[in-house]
């Protein structure tokens, strides 16, 4: 018996999961159940929820899809002997000082819980207070082994940074085996290999991959502070002032989505008032066909994020626009930590000189006009980063632990 774990279900105000972790909670449950695994799963309420209810109406957590599974009739609770809830959802509603460490005892005790099971833990999302609490509280024992998913190694912790990483890598110690997502930053431990946090697989991602792709750009996903909306937004209003007062040799932007849920209602309000023509704003929670949908009928997929607070992570919506045929817009460092292509900019600004630049751009019928450049790196991806690679991994770390 393997037992699943996420101890960290993130929720919106009415309980809906948001983030990935339905999504790849029913792919790694099936990757292992494909192996001949009896699965448990352990996990905070929002997503044990997640994971019963079938695809096609399963929301999408905020703009990341949260199924991924291709099938709308997929309840996920087939795959698990049984499911066990702990106490805790982690709201994403609020940010005071005496929320954060109410959060922090509730990650305690769901993490405490979470280890009471016996044989192997597959802990797939952890954070620092993870570490914190193997090195504070946890007895390595026989009587279980425990493997992690890691999306992201680097903490960031001005002078206390040294601190932070001295106990990341002693409790490293106490872990049999590490599965780590980011291709480019391998991990201090004999037993770790790489896989990515979602796996390409033809059989969803291709209906997708072929439709049509409309001369316009989405951002989707949670909509928190590590997304820089308001320099978006800024960069779309400025252009909007060139076109009135420029008749010609200017490059005009696509039209510009973002949609996904926002953490704090203060800032989508004060958001709203920013936008300017050939933008829409939605604060919603996309089902997964929407979100999909959306993304998979776009030219091009951003992500803005401040890479001063998004240092060594992977990103989901990053790898479902590779797989959909959408070309990304990302920071470098994000396309180069990953080893991902796309269109890299070192500020938001340079946005506009890069998609006037043509030459790499893919042809407006997504399923014969592909320019070569791109569609030869997006078919070097897909070999790279499917199905069968992903579940030898999983195999060696987690099923031979």
């Amino acid at each position: 018996m393997i037992t699943m774990c996420d101890y960290y279900g993130m929720c919106d105000a009415e309980g809906r999961c948001v983030g990935h972790p339905v999504k790849v909670t029913k792919e790694y449950g099936q990757m292992l159940s494909d192996l001949g695994e009896k699965l448990r799963l352990v996990c905070s309420p929002c997503i044990a929820d997640g994971v019963c209810i079938p695809a096609g109406d399963q929301p999408s957590s905020g703009g990341v899809s949260a199924d991924g599974s291709g099938d709308p009739g997929n309840d996920g609770s087939s795959l698990f002997t049984e499911i066990i809830r702990l106490p805790y959802n982690i709201s994403i509603i609020g940010n005071g000082i005496f929320k954060r460490i109410v959060d922090k005892f509730k990650l305690f005790k769901n993490i405490r819980l979470s280890l009471k099971n016996s044989g192997t833990i597959f802990f797939y999302q952890v954070d620092f207070f993870f570490f914190l609490y193997l090195k504070l509280f946890y007895k390595v024992t026989d009587e279980r082994k425990i493997v992690i998913l890691i999306y992201h190694q680097e903490f960031t912790g001005g002078r206390v940074e040294p601190v932070l990483k001295r106990i990341y890598e002693s409790a490293l110690s106490k872990i049999d085996g590490v599965i780590y997502t980011q291709k480019n930053a391998e991990v201090p431990h004999d037993n770790a290999l790489w896989m990515p946090d979602f796996v390409y697989q033809p059989d969803i991602y291709d209906e997708y991959r072929n439709r049509d792709k409309k001369d316009r750009i989405v951002c989707l996903g949670t909509m928190n502070r590590y997304k820089q909306i308001e320099a978006l937004l800024e960069l779309w209003a400025e252009e909007d002032i060139r076109r009135s007062e420029e008749e010609k040799g200017r490059t005009d932007l696509p039209e510009l989505i973002i949609a996904g849920r926002f953490d704090d209602e203060s800032r989508y309000e004060m958001l709203k008032r920013m936008v300017p023509s050939g933008v829409l704003l939605r604060d919603e929670v996309l089902s997964y066909d929407e979100y999909m949908t959306l993304l998979s009928e776009s030219r091009y997929s951003i992500m803005p994020y401040d890479m001063d607070q998004y240092k060594s992570r992977t990103s989901g919506v990053l790898l479902e626009s590779i797989y959909c045929g959408v070309i990304p817009v990302a920071p470098h460092e994000l396309l180069r930590q990953n080893g991902l292509p796309g269109i890299g900019y070192d500020k938001i600004s340079d946005i506009v000189r890069l998609l006037g630049d043509k030459s790499e751009i893919p042809a407006q019928n997504g399923t014969d006009g592909y320019n070569v450049s791109f569609s030869d790196r997006f078919d070097r991806v897909y070999e790279v980063y499917g199905l069968t690679r992903a579940k030898e991994t999983i195999r060696k770390i987690i099923c031979e632990a």
